[in-house]
């Protein structure tokens, strides 16, 4: 003991001694840190010695131990096993998260598996026997029609709240105005709303019973379901993953979207994203086995070929549908062609939209030209980053307001002159911009027809391959030779790059009033032909670049594309696909509750209906296969029995596999209106309540016509608030 006491005093052994030598700044901060940590309670002098060895054992990186802490983890609240007598305890010990067992009345530390012992512990076990078996007061005491009408009073408010984006601090003014107006109602007097209370019933009533309506429904052994994920950084840089759902409601016959959670992030890696995945279905008890379909934007954590989100579910789940975001995509292909034309024009675009953002004075200036030459008095727009192919409309505003345009810039250039006015004054008086501006806003209404049409929300991947190559076709018409695209048995192999198969650069269709424009400037013999034919020779690589990244990006190799034109009304009609026999072999868990036989043996008997006597005709192309299949599946035979069961589970599933991620991004514009610089300190549990609260009511006609279900009057909200 003398000799371990005398080995402390050593200045090489003894931090405390060796401070006092060394100056002060030489002492590390990290080893300072430590120290803090480890003796953060008093600690007795003579213990000094012992405790100098081990802050010196510590400082050395190769024994240090950093203490893990423990967290209480919210998530554990809304699983099953622990939701009907777990809470967080107010307490803490040494740093750790308690959690409290409201039926034992017992502290426990916050680690998972403390609390699974707990719960498979005698005691425990033997508590929820007798909790049980006693009576609910709530038996004895029923609750009177004046409190059940006071309640849907204060659902109804809390949910308009939630509908309209108002705050929830806004119930403070509400609650008290509404006694206010309505003296004589006996409801209005006994309502009691508050922030407090408002932000409880969105949270556990509103919010909590519409998810779990939304969770119920794809918990389901035959519902399949396809998922939509993307992350985004709101406005308080919290970096955040949204989730909605595709899933097929039997009883209505419909395909749905549904939002399902947004959860925070910490990782941004194809790992964390993926487990963040797997954790929230795990949460909601939703089997990841169930799920046939997965889409996403195109970034590489997402889609990459090796690491990414799409490589780990493939490896998981060998026969899931991956389809990416065909609106990013063909976004994406835009942008890249737009490259290829003179830098200037689309920068005449910006800046022109930023000068007049901001100043009233600069618009009030510019429709006293507006009048004057007696066009409408409509603003000039500003292209959005995140908007996909904001820039058509910004173009055919431009092109509205061009004359009154360069008019104001001409005068803003001698009154206020400056560099970026002379610029832009200097690109309008080039007479190729209007060419330009006229042959961009006719390619882009290609692409934005293509684009509007997938940020539907019904079942269209089954015309995805279709318009992809009609999009192709006519773009590759425009600057190829037709007889070359005729030959083509693939559009998608056509050769692009290939300069045998192109027409002469005059005769490249630019779109009819670009093509007007160009004739004006051949006839004009002050412009140069060199000029004219580099106009040309630009147009042609942007269709080049257009159709060939097209290509790259639209990737069909899946067998999937080659028989999800099943869906197809009118193919279906025609019988041109004979067996759906590939669908069970692409999607197998279709096997567990489909027989292959009785499968081909009702899409036989499907073809030879009669269409018309069953209201099944087709008027045209634009038949929905969403209403049509669900005739079908209505249809029994004369023996009161569906015709067509298996086939209804088949189309069922290939009715729901995703082409974009319109919908997350829905959620995202939604969470920029929910989450302002006024409303930054929202958490995200209280903002997905708001959101699902929001989407459940608007289903259900609107707050005014919201009837809140039994199971939100039962809840517990009332009792705590009134006990508070």
């Amino acid at each position: 003991m003398d000799k371990w006491l005398m080995k402390g005093q050593n200045k090489e052994d003894n931090p405390k001694l060796e401070r006092k030598r060394k100056p002060e700044k030489e002492t590390s901060e990290a080893s300072t840190s430590s120290i803090e940590v480890e003796y953060a309670v008093p600690i007795p002098s003579s213990s000094l010695t012992s405790v100098g060895l081990a802050t010196s054992e510590s400082n050395n990186p190769q024994t240090k131990k950093i203490k893990r802490l423990n967290k209480f983890n919210d998530l554990w609240l809304q699983e099953p096993n622990f939701l009907s007598w777990l809470c967080k305890d107010s307490k803490m010990k040494d740093g750790n998260d308690l959690a409290h067992c409201m039926l034992c009345s017992v502290s426990i530390i916050a680690h998972k598996s403390d609390l699974i012992r707990h719960m498979n512990s005698d005691r425990h076990k033997k508590k929820s026997l007798e909790i049980q078996n006693i009576p609910k007061i709530s038996n004895y005491l029923p609750v009177t029609d004046l409190e059940i009408n006071v309640r849907k009073a204060e659902l109804k408010l809390a949910g308009a709240l939630a509908e309209n984006n108002i705050p929830i601090s806004f119930s403070d003014i509400l609650g008290p105005l509404c006694k206010e107006i309505f003296a004589d109602s006996v409801i209005a007097k006994n309502m009691n709303l508050h922030r407090t209370k408002a932000t409880a019933i969105i949270n556990n009533v509103l919010g909590n019973t519409f998810l779990e309506d939304i969770y119920e429904k794809l918990r389901g052994e035959k519902i399949f379901f396809s998922l939509i994920m993307d992350e985004t950084t709101d406005q308080s840089s919290l970096k955040q993953c949204c989730f909605t759902a595709v899933v097929y409601d039997e009883n209505t016959n419909k395909v749905e979207h549904l939002f399902l959670d947004m959860v925070e992030l910490s990782s941004g890696t194809a790992k964390g994203l993926y487990d963040c995945l797997h954790q929230m279905l795990r949460n909601k008890n939703i089997s990841i086995e169930n799920m046939v379909g997965f889409s996403s934007d195109t970034t590489n954590v997402m889609v990459g070929e090796h690491c990414s989100v799409f490589a780990l579910l493939k490896k998981d789940l060998p026969h899931i549908a991956l389809v990416k975001c065909s609106c990013h995509m063909i976004h994406l292909s835009s942008s890249k062609a737009c490259l290829k034309l003179p830098r200037n024009v689309e920068d005449f675009l910006r800046s022109v939209g930023a000068h007049f953002s901001r100043s009233s004075q600069r618009q009030l200036k510019f429709r006293e030209f507006q009048e004057f030459f007696q066009v409408e008095t409509h603003k000039i727009l500003t292209p959005a980053q995140t908007r996909w192919l904001s820039l058509k409309a910004c173009i055919d505003r431009v092109l509205e307001q061009y004359t009154p345009l360069k008019a104001y810039l001409t005068e803003t250039v001698f009154s206020d002159p400056s560099k970026t006015t002379e610029e832009m004054l200097i690109t309008m008086n080039n007479q190729f911009t209007v060419v330009y501006l006229e042959f961009m806003s006719y390619v882009l209404a290609l692409v934005t027809k293509f684009n509007v049409l997938f940020q539907s929300e019904t079942s269209l991947l089954y015309k995805l391959k279709p318009e992809v190559e009609n999009l192709l076709k006519t773009l590759s018409s425009n600057f190829m030779k037709i007889s070359y695209i005729k030959s083509c048995a693939n559009i998608l192999n056509a050769d692009f790059k290939n300069p045998t198969h192109f027409l002469s650069l005059n005769e490249i269709y630019i779109g009819l009033k670009a093509g007007e424009s160009i004739e004006i400037l051949k006839n004009d013999e002050n412009v140069p032909r060199a000029a004219i034919a580099d106009f040309y020779r630009t147009c042609q690589e942007f269709y080049i670049e257009l159709t060939s990244d097209i290509t790259k990006r639209f990737d069909f190799g899946d067998p999937l594309f080659s028989i999800i034109s099943a869906v197809n009304p009118s193919e279906a009609q025609q019988f041109l696909i004979k067996s759906l026999v590939p669908v069970l072999k692409r999607f197998p868990v279709l096997y567990k509750f489909v027989t292959a036989q009785k499968l081909d043996d009702e899409w036989r008997t499907h073809a030879l209906l009669d269409f018309e006597q069953h209201g099944l005709e087709i008027h045209g192309d634009n038949i929905n296969a969403e209403s049509y299949w669900g005739k079908v599946f209505r249809l029994k035979n004369a023996a009161g029995e569906y015709m067509f069961p298996n086939i209804k589970i088949v189309m069922s599933l290939l009715l729901i596999l995703p082409f974009s991620n319109a919908s997350v991004e829905r959620k995202f514009s939604a969470l920029r209106c929910l989450k302002t610089e006024n409303r930054n300190r929202l958490n995200t549990g209280t903002v997905v309540s708001l959101m699902a609260t929001r989407e459940g009511i608007k289903k259900l006609g609107g707050s005014a016509k919201f009837n809140p279900s039994n199971k939100m009057l039962a809840s517990n909200v009332w009792k705590k608030c009134n006990k508070g």
